[in-house]
């Protein structure tokens, strides 16, 4: 099953309406399956050893239960002037539990896959479900995936494109799961997660500059991601 429409926004308000949110395994890639990897920076690395995560309990597939919280979660309008513009444009990868990040990109600099590939560096499992990213890229991607080292169940994605006006975008991208234990909603220790995007102009925007502005918001209180509602979003059930 597949769900999808985009917000488009502009330096000065929005340009278009309509969010996007795709489920099950997003989109299928234009790209051919082993495309080649064109470039890669080096990892950096952020947040704490020991990042203390609280985890839900109770089934998976209940309506309400607290493994499905961000499947059932509300819609949050996105501000006519989107705050993320007025805020300091973020030069280093931030996080709140334990990752490394290094972005490749595969294809080409015309048209290509620009992936962000995460490592648990943390000293234990960090849980992604409604865990949200914030990141510059070239504007006007059109596939969205997520993928991990492990099975990953039964993801979905609900995100906002922003862009500053210069050829790049702001991300914000929401991750949730539905119908799938709660280890198919972790990442182990040294294990890792993609999140990947592609379209045009890959060469408008340096990896390196796509990498340090990377900032990870994981759900920490068993509570939602308050950038949900900060920045706006459509969630939206499987």
């Amino acid at each position: 099953m597949k769900k999808s429409a985009k917000t488009a926004w502009s330096a000065t308000g929005a340009v278009g309406v309509a969010l996007s949110a795709l489920s099950a395994v997003f989109v299928v890639s234009a790209l051919p399956a082993g495309a080649n990897v064109i470039a890669v920076t080096s990892p950096v690395s952020a947040g704490p050893a020991a990042h203390g995560q609280q985890y839900p309990d109770g089934p998976s597939s209940v309506d309400g239960s607290p493994l499905e919280r961000c499947r059932r979660g509300t819609d949050y309008p996105v501000p006519g002037r989107n705050p993320v513009l007025d805020e300091p444009l973020n030069t280093s990868f931030k996080s709140n539990v334990g990752l490394s990040v290094k972005v490749q990109l595969e294809g080409g600099t015309f048209y290509g896959n620009r992936k962000l590939i995460f490592t648990n560096t943390s000293n234990a499992p960090v849980h992604t479900d409604c865990l949200v990213l914030k990141f510059r890229a070239p504007a006007g991607s059109v596939d969205h995936h997520y993928r991990a080292s492990v099975q990953y169940g039964h993801p979905q994605q609900d995100y906002v494109e922003v862009p500053r006006g210069n050829g790049e975008s702001h991300y914000i991208i929401r991750l949730g799961f539905h119908d799938v234990p709660l280890a198919d909603r972790t990442v182990p220790v040294g294990q890792t997660w993609t999140y990947e995007l592609a379209g045009s102009n890959q060469g408008s925007m340096s990896l390196e500059a796509t990498r340090d502005s990377v900032e990870v918001l994981a759900d920490m209180t068993v509570s939602g991601n308050h950038w949900i509602s900060q920045y706006g979003t459509k969630r939206l059930g499987n």
